[in-house]
């Protein structure tokens, strides 16, 4: 009886200078645009097909949601981004948890978006842009006591084309790798 109860005091003993030990490290993993998508707006206005945008048109940026789950009931959210001149070569991020709040555990890859630009919420677009799905492959990795996220693979497929765009990272440092997006012209 004597030995049980040493036998499982070590144990508690050492499991507590592990987590003391795990608990003192600071982790710094870098994976906040491991699983984000970025939009850039060309800003190519002077060529001789301008296909760009003025930093006045794409002052108010209308992003919408929409769960690619049809099992549920697809409910739509949508977030309206007011840019300053100074933010206009800044991309639009598109993250878990940004600029949407993170509905249960659906990540977004999980949902479909639309990006249109108006004047109002209500106004008819001058752009639109719709992200008909996004393909994530991300996968854990563990150094000592951290334990972070790295994006293998992100395609975006856009406006209902089949043809990818492979936003990956390809230092795999999990970097924001931004798609331009241009107007017809």
């Amino acid at each position: 009886m004597l030995r049980s109860f040493l036998t499982w005091f070590s144990l508690l003993i050492m499991a507590t200078a592990l987590a003391a030990c795990c608990g003192s490290t600071a982790c710094e993993c870098d994976d906040t645009f491991a699983d984000a998508v970025g939009l850039e707006f060309s800003a190519d206005t002077t060529s001789a097909n301008p296909t760009g945008f003025r930093a006045r048109q794409v002052d108010t940026v209308y992003l919408v949601r929409v769960p690619r789950d049809t099992a549920q009931k697809p409910r739509a959210d949508t977030v309206q981004l007011v840019r300053s001149i100074a933010r206009f070569s800044q991309p639009v991020i598109i993250n878990n948890t940004t600029p949407f709040a993170q509905a249960g555990n659906r990540k977004l890859d999980g949902y479909s978006y639309q990006l249109y630009l108006a004047p109002a919420r209500r106004a008819a677009p001058t752009f639109r842009l719709t992200i008909d799905s996004v393909q994530l492959n991300t996968d854990f990795r563990a150094e000592g006591c951290c334990t972070c996220f790295e994006n293998n693979r992100k395609l975006v497929y856009l406006n209902g084309n089949l043809t990818p765009f492979d936003q990956t990272d390809l230092t795999r440092n999990n970097g924001l790798v931004p798609l331009t997006i241009s107007r017809k012209p």
